[in-house]
C-alpha cells in the first residue's frame, strides 16, 4: 500500500523550501539547532520538523528514498499508536483492530504519508497519540509522573505542528468516555495543556502570513466554508472517490447546497445521538473529529479548505464509531446481520487498499500530482503554481510561464507565482521585469527572506549594489542561513569596493557550503582586489575543480599556476 510510494520524487511544494534547498538540515551543528528552533518552516513554527529532516539528512546525504522512509515508519508508528489508545480506551481488540486497519489502509492518508512536507503531521499525531495514551494511564491511576508525561508529549506535539492545541479538548472527551464526572481536579490538570496550547496559537498567530483566497468571505461565509469542509470529508471518508491535493474554494455567490450543509450536520448529529446506547460512543467519536479538525479552518490556505491531510488525525473518531457498530453487529444473534458485517468490511478493505494504491502512484512527481489535482480541479491555482515550478527547475521556461500565467489568472494575488515569473525573468535577462515581480512579492510577504535574497540579486544584475546589499541584509536577518543571500551579499559588496566585507560573507558561504563554486570564485576576485594574488589563485583553483566556468577566464587573465 504506502510502501508503493517509497520511489517517489519530490513535489514542488512546500518540498525545496522545507527538505531540497534546506541548508540548515545537513549538520547538527550549533548554529543549525539554534536556528530550527528560531526560524518558522513555510511559515510555521515546527522545529521537530528540523530535527526530523535532519535525523534523515544525517543517514541519507539528501536521497530522497530516507524521506519517504521516514514518513512510511511514522506511519506505521501511528498505527501501532492508535491500536493501543483505542484497545486501552475500549478493552475491545476488534474495536482497536477496527480503528488502527481502517487508519492504515485510507485512501485519503495517501497525501499524509506520501508527501515529505506533510512530516509536520505525521509527527504531530505521533505525539498526540501518545500523549492521550500516558493520559489513559494517568485516569486509570491518577499519579502525577504519567499526566507530566503527557504534558511533555503535548509539548512535542505542539512543536511539531500548531493544529496540536485541539489535544487538551480531546482529554475532556477522554475523561467523558471513561466515565470521569465534570470536577475541580479535572479542570485544574488541564491547566499546563491549556498554558502550552496557548502559546502555540500566539505563536502561529505571530509566524503564519500564507495567502488567503481573494473572495472576501465573511463570517457567516467562513461558518458555510466550515460546514462544507466538514461534509466533505465525512463523505470522504466512506466515498474516498476524486481525491486531489487541493479543492476549489466556492466563489460567492455560493452554489444552493452549501446552504443546506449546515442543517445536513446537525440532522445527522441528533440521529446518532438519538442511538441511546452508542450514545457515549458517538459523543466521543463526533467529538474527537469536530475538535481535531476546527483547528485546519483557522485560516484559509492556498491549497484549499477542506485539504486531505486535515482528516489524518480526525478521521480516528470516525472509524471509532464505525468499529463500535461493526463490532455490535459481529455479536448480534442474527447471522444475516453478521454476515452482512463481515461482507461489507471486507468489500471496504479491498477497495480502500487498491484505491490507495492507485493514489501513491498519482504522488510519483510534481508532474503527476499537480496534473492529477488540474485535471480533477481545475479552479485551483495552486496546481498549476505547483506544475510551473517542477517545469521551471527541469529548465522549462515556456512550460512554466505558461503554468505560472494561468496562476496569476486564477489568482492574481497568488504570490509564488509572482515569484517564480520573476526568476524567469532574471534568468531571461529581463532584470526589470524580474525587479516588477520580486517588489511585489516583497510587498505581499515582507518577512519572507528568500524573495528578499532573489531581489537583491536582481538589482546586482541591474548595478544597483547598495540596493541590493540592503535587500541582501534583510534576506539574513529573517533567515541567518539562508547560503545563497550570503554570497549575493558578498557580490553586493565587492561592486561597492568593498572587498574584505565581501569575504567576510564569502567565508560565510563556504562554510554553510563547503562545495560552493561561485564563492570560491568570487572570494578568489575579493581577494585579488586587495592585492592578495596568492590567495586568489588557490580559490580560484578550487573553484575550477568545482565545475566554476569563470575560474578557468580569472586564472588565466593573473596568470595563475595549476
Amino acid at each position: 500500500m504506502h510502501a508503493s510510494g517509497l520511489g517517489n520524487g519530490f513535489i514542488y511544494f512546500d518540498d525545496p523550501e522545507g527538505v531540497v534547498d534546506n541548508v540548515s538540515i545537513r549538520d547538527f551543528s550549533t548554529t543549525n539547532i539554534g536556528h530550527w528552533f528560531t526560524t518558522p518552516l513555510q511559515f510555521m513554527y515546527t522545529p521537530l520538523v528540523y530535527v526530523s529532516y535532519a535525523i534523515d539528512y544525517l543517514f541519507g546525504q539528501g536521497a530522497i528514498g530516507i524521506y519517504h522512509f521516514s514518513n512510511l515508519m511514522l506511519h506505521l508508528a501511528n498505527v501501532v499508536l492508535v491500536f493501543l489508545l483505542f484497545r486501552r480506551l475500549t478493552e475491545r481488540a476488534f474495536v482497536a483492530c477496527f480503528v488502527a486497519g481502517a487508519f492504515a489502509i485510507h485512501p485519503v492518508n495517501v497525501d499524509t504519508v506520501a508527501w515529505i512536507s506533510a512530516r509536520s503531521n505525521l509527527l504531530a499525531t505521533l505525539f498526540s497519540l501518545a500523549a492521550i495514551l500516558v493520559y489513559l494511564r494517568y485516569v486509570r491511576s491518577l499519579r502525577r509522573q504519567p499526566l507530566a508525561w503527557s504534558v511533555v508529549l503535548f509539548g512535542l506535539a505542539a512543536l511539531s505542528k500548531s493544529t496540536a492545541v485541539a489535544l487538551p479538548l480531546v482529554l475532556f472527551l477522554v475523561d467523558h468516555v471513561q466515565g470521569r464526572r465534570p470536577s475541580r481536579r479535572l479542570f485544574l490538570e488541564k491547566i499546563p495543556f491549556a498554558v502550552i496550547a496557548a502559546v502555540t496559537v500566539l505563536v502561529a498567530l505571530n509566524v503564519r502570513q500564507d495567502v488567503i483566497p481573494p473572495q472576501g468571505y465573511t463570517v457567516a461565509d467562513r461558518i458555510l466554508l466550515t460546514c462544507s469542509a466538514v461534509v466533505n470529508h465525512l463523505v470522504q471518508a466512506v466515498y474516498p472517490f476524486h481525491l486531489s491535493l487541493a479543492y476549489a474554494y466556492p466563489h460567492k455567490p455560493f452554489p444552493w447546497y452549501l446552504y443546506a450543509f449546515p442543517l445536513v450536520l446537525a440532522a445527522g448529529g441528533a440521529a446518532l445521538w438519538l442511538v441511546r446506547p452508542a450514545r457515549r460512543i458517538v459523543v466521543f467519536g463526533l467529538g474527537f473529529f469536530a475538535v481535531t479538525i476546527a483547528p485546519t479552518q483557522a485560516v484559509l490556505l492556498i491549497d484549499g479548505y477542506h485539504a486531505n491531510r486535515y482528516a489524518y488525525l480526525p478521521y480516528l473518531g470516525l472509524f471509532f464509531i464505525c468499529g463500535y457498530l461493526a463490532d455490535a453487529a459481529l455479536r448480534h444473534r442474527d447471522r444475516r446481520l453478521r454476515a452482512g458485517a463481515i461482507g461489507a468490511m471486507a468489500v471496504f478493505a479491498v477497495l480502500f487498499t487498491t484505491l490507495t494504491v492507485i493514489r501513491n502512484t498519482a504522488w510519483r512527481n510534481t508532474e503527476t500530482i499537480m496534473s492529477d489535482a488540474i485535471a480533477k480541479e481545475p479552479g485551483v491555482a495552486l496546481a498549476y503554481s505547483s506544475r510551473g515550478i517542477a517545469r521551471f527547475r527541469g529548465g522549462d521556461y515556456t512550460g512554466a510561464t505558461t503554468d505560472l500565467q494561468r496562476t496569476e489568472e486564477l489568482d492574481p494575488d497568488f504570490v509564488l507565482a509572482h515569484h517564480y515569473l520573476g526568476l524567469i525573468k532574471y534568468y531571461n535577462g529581463d532584470y526589470t521585469g524580474a525587479l516588477g515581480e520580486l517588489d511585489y512579492e516583497v510587498s505581499r510577504l515582507p518577512t519572507f527572506a528568500v524573495a528578499y535574497s532573489e531581489r537583491g540579486k536582481t538589482k546586482i544584475a541591474l548595478k544597483d549594489y547598495s540596493g541590493a546589499y540592503a535587500d541582501l541584509s534583510t534576506a539574513i536577518a529573517y533567515d541567518p542561513q539562508l547560503t545563497e543571500a550570503y554570497y549575493s551579499r558578498g557580490v553586493a559588496a565587492i561592486g561597492l569596493g568593498d572587498p574584505r566585507g565581501a569575504i567576510s560573507d564569502l567565508n560565510t558561504a563556504i562554510g554553510l557550503i563547503p562545495q560552493y563554486a561561485d564563492a570560491y570564485h568570487q572570494r578568489g576576485v575579493a581577494e585579488s582586489r586587495l592585492g592578495d594574488i596568492g590567495a586568489a589563485c588557490a580559490d580560484w583553483n578550487t573553484a575550477m575543480s568545482l565545475g566554476s566556468p569563470d575560474a578557468n577566464t580569472s586564472l588565466a587573465e593573473n596568470h595563475c599556476g595549476g
